[in-house]
């Protein structure tokens, strides 16, 4: 299934600096679909990743390959969904490196290799039945050594357990995902608490269960390496349950300001962790903004969206868009920049704005029905996030920044 939308994409390649480390394009990416769900659970999860070049002759392979082919060739502005069989599945007591209670390292080779001969961006989707995700993939190399863990969110039916059941998902621990896209072996070390440690092979991916305290814990890798934070089946609404899913950013040794979308933040609550703490507060009605010195994410129930900081604002995103699912773009801005920024190559008139509270910033949420929305801005930055509705459930990610650098020549160009 191809998805073209070329009109931004004669404008973005002239536009990307090779040395731009904020943006979510790249050339290798590693990708893992976590268990969603249960891995006995009878039906079978509809696992994709969505490619977008940003460049013609875009070469790209999978390994190991889709139904589609192991080899594509795309052209710019052209977004291409496969569908993939790799599910990581249960942890595997059978296959640990260190163990102590609820600290269990698990191996698995179940990985997706992307490689491409241009810059791309990448995207991962898991469906089953309500349970819905969706994640933004770092490339390679832009990935890091170090990583804040966040605190565990208060779940009735989940974390609330006084005692965990781990073989039973929606009573098991939340853990951590540690992928090594490296060509040599990675020692990663969760630190801050009782350290663990172990070794990741190439190209391998381990998980790991979370404790459930506040102690300051991050984990630390000898060569870079990708973190995501997950449970496969944490309790939502009416006796449900469904998987929970979010990148952690690299490790910041610096505080930052994160503005907090209106939208998301009913039932809200901020999991804020560094180098000294793990934390989770309300969200604050009079404040739409937190600051951290690491890890900023917003937990509601059956959504983990994890925060962008003012500083990584970004001036051009690629937002994908999901069949049959109420799909939604959030635009933060700053107030006197809500001029200049386009949908496509339209501009954005007659927002209704909301106001975050405390804040220079202001808010908007546009429905999409297109299969890929190009977000930009010809003068400033700004943050923007994919988010989907269903059924009294939310899924998204951080709309994938493809340049940071304002659009200056951005109307002439789109309209050429």
């Amino acid at each position: 299934m191809t998805r073209t939308s070329g009109l931004v994409f004669l404008l973005l390649a002239a536009q990307i600096p090779a040395s731009q480390t904020l943006t979510s394009t790249g050339k290798e990416f590693i990708v893992v679909f976590p268990e969603n769900i249960a891995y006995y659970h009878p039906s079978s999860p509809e696992n994709k990743i969505w490619i977008t070049a940003l460049h013609n002759d875009t070469v790209i392979t999978i390994s190991p390959p889709p139904a589609e082919g192991s080899y594509q060739n795309l052209k710019a502005g052209e977004t291409k969904s496969f569908k993939m069989t790799q599910e990581l599945g249960k942890l595997d007591f059978n296959n640990y490196l260190n163990s102590a209670p609820f600290e269990v390292f698990s191996i698995s080779d179940k990985t997706i290799n992307i490689t491409s001969s241009k810059d791309v961006v990448v995207q991962a989707f898991s469906i089953k039945k309500r349970s819905v995700q969706s994640a933004l993939v770092i490339p390679a190399d832009k990935l890091s050594m170090k990583y804040f863990l966040p605190p565990v969110p208060e779940i009735e039916g989940t974390s609330d357990q006084g005692v965990l059941v781990v073989n039973v998902t929606e009573r098991g621990p939340f853990r951590l995902i540690i992928i090594n896209p490296s060509k040599d072996t990675v020692n990663v070390a969760i630190k801050g608490g009782d350290e663990i440690s172990g070794d990741i092979g190439s190209g391998k991916v381990a998980q790991i269960w979370v404790t459930n305290n506040l102690t300051s814990q991050f984990v630390e890798a000898d060569k870079p390496v990708a973190v995501f934070f997950s449970h496969p089946c944490a309790t939502q609404y009416d006796c449900t349950c469904g998987l929970l899913h979010a990148m952690l950013p690299p490790a910041k040794n610096r505080t930052m300001k994160f503005p907090v979308p209106p939208v998301l933040a009913e039932q809200a609550s901020i999991l804020l962790s560094d180098q000294h703490f793990r934390r989770y507060e309300s969200f604050k009605s009079y404040s739409a903004v937190v600051q951290s010195a690491g890890t900023a994410i917003l937990y509601q129930p059956s959504l983990l969206l994890t925060l962008i900081p003012e500083e990584e604002f970004g001036s051009c995103f690629v937002v994908p868009f999901i069949e049959n699912k109420k799909n939604f773009l959030i635009i933060v801005v700053h107030k006197e920049h809500k001029d200049g920024i386009h949908v496509g190559k339209f501009p954005l008139n007659n927002a209704d704005w909301q106001e975050l509270k405390g804040t220079d910033y202001v808010s908007t949420n546009l429905s999409t029905s297109s299969p890929n929305t190009f977000v930009w801005h010809n003068s400033s930055t700004m943050a923007v996030y994919f988010v989907g509705h269903e059924n009294n459930t939310w899924f998204g990610n951080p709309a994938p920044v493809v340049s940071v650098t304002p659009g200056k020549e951005a109307h002439s160009v789109l309209n050429s």
